[in-house]
């Protein structure tokens, strides 16, 4: 389904924290439409996708990676000074610790480059293929976002890992992906799981697979 006609905020960051970004989506009349839309059908930026292609599921470790793509100007980021940074190596001593100081929120485009103008941050790129970069926190390892050089008339972007969504928004309604992208390059069996499910394997509340979860089917 689309994103909400009215304006949003999305915050998402890696999983150490040295990295987080926002996304201010304004209402639907203000968002650029998509070029390579369908005639006759307008697909507003950003949107919503589950990626199929090879490359970006092997980049993200993820069998399925789901993306929201937003105009990079949407976008900003707020980064742990490398130098200053805090965070106790140990994951028992980081118990009670301070939250790290981050330094202030910056547009993406100013971060999210080949070549940043402030390297003191854990915020790191990887060209995959030609002006074709992948993002992550080299701190934490979380992979956090893509960005390429646009064909003519295209925004530049930033394609966003859903998996690195703070989780209120994705319990909400709002960030549930609209459509596939790369299906002729998908794998069939999750190709299968992205469409029909796997609703009959068991069902395990945590690690303990003694322990099962009954669904409730719609009546």
């Amino acid at each position: 389904m689309p994103l909400p006609d009215k304006a949003l905020s999305v915050d998402g960051g890696c999983n150490c924290g040295a990295v987080r970004y926002k996304v201010a989506i304004p209402a639907l009349e203000d968002r650029p439409p998509h070029p390579l839309a369908p005639a006759g059908a307008s697909v507003p930026l950003p949107f919503l996708v589950l990626d199929h292609c090879n490359d970006c599921r092997r980049a993200t470790g993820s069998l399925l990676p789901a993306w929201l793509c937003a105009p990079i100007e949407m976008c900003s980021v707020s980064l742990v000074r490398a130098s200053s940074s805090s965070l106790a190596p140990k994951a028992s001593d980081r118990e009670g610790q301070p939250e790290e100081q981050r330094g202030p929120w910056t547009p993406a485009s100013a971060v999210f480059s080949p070549a940043p103008s402030d390297a003191n941050h854990f915020l790191r790129s990887y060209e995959s293929s030609h002006e074709r970069w992948r993002w992550f926190c080299s701190r934490c390892g979380t992979s956090i976002a893509y960005t390429a050089v646009m064909p003519e008339g295209f925004p530049n972007m930033l394609d966003i890992t859903m998996g690195s969504i703070d989780r209120g928004h994705l319990e909400s309604d709002a960030l549930v992906p609209e459509r596939h992208l790369w299906w002729d390059y998908g794998v069939d069996w999750i190709r299968r799981l992205a469409t029909k499910g796997y609703g009959d394997l068991p069902i395990h509340p945590d690690y303990r697979i003694a322990e099962t979860v009954t669904l409730q089917r719609p009546g």
